[in-house]
């Protein structure tokens, strides 16, 4: 799916895409949650130009959606997907636990996706070269929704999250390959 992307919002050196998508093509291979070594730490991908295709059009919602520059997943440690949009899922993965989980911004953008309707699932990234673990968390979420309890939604969420760390994390498969030209 490819959404149209907001005018003037780039992925600067956000590189978290690089990171957790795992990609198996042709000239292309590496395991979910590896880096790409064609990726620059805080800069980007360095063959941008020859990038596969893939790659050029797979953007997390936040290059996409109306969200706070501290939606961005460098800083928020969420990327929002864009895989289940069409169907009314929205799924936030947690590429890492941050304050942003706790903060008013993160509360209230979720809380109105449930309010309207939107399923929202949690993910979160097992050991390099495993599919992540995902679970729709909207009734889990709703209490604190409905209580417009930040507090208990934030707990709500944590706790969801531990609960996917125990999930029996299933490897990708996917050897390490690069070829492009």
């Amino acid at each position: 799916m490819s959404l149209p992307l907001l005018p003037g919002r780039t992925c600067g050196g956000c590189v978290e895409c690089c990171r957790v998508i795992p990609l198996d093509l042709p000239e292309l291979a590496k395991p979910t949650g590896q880096l790409c070594a064609y990726c620059v730490n805080d800069a980007g991908c360095s063959v941008h130009e020859v990038r596969p295709q893939t790659c050029r059009i797979w953007f997390c919602l936040w290059r996409a959606v109306e969200l706070s520059d501290d939606w961005r997943p460098d800083r928020s440690g969420v990327i929002v997907r864009p895989d289940g949009v069409e169907d009314g899922v929205i799924t936030l993965y947690v590429v890492r636990p941050s304050d942003f989980l706790g903060s008013m911004d993160f509360f209230a953008t979720v809380a109105g996706w449930i309010a309207e309707g939107v399923e929202v699932a949690l993910s979160i990234p097992g050991p390099v070269g495993t599919y992540p673990a995902r679970a729709v968390v909207t009734g889990w979420l709703r209490p604190a929704v409905e209580d417009a309890d930040p507090a208990d939604f934030l707990a709500r969420t944590l706790r969801a999250l531990d609960r996917l760390g125990e999930h029996d994390f299933q490897p990708d498969g996917f050897e390490t390959r690069y070829a492009v030209v």
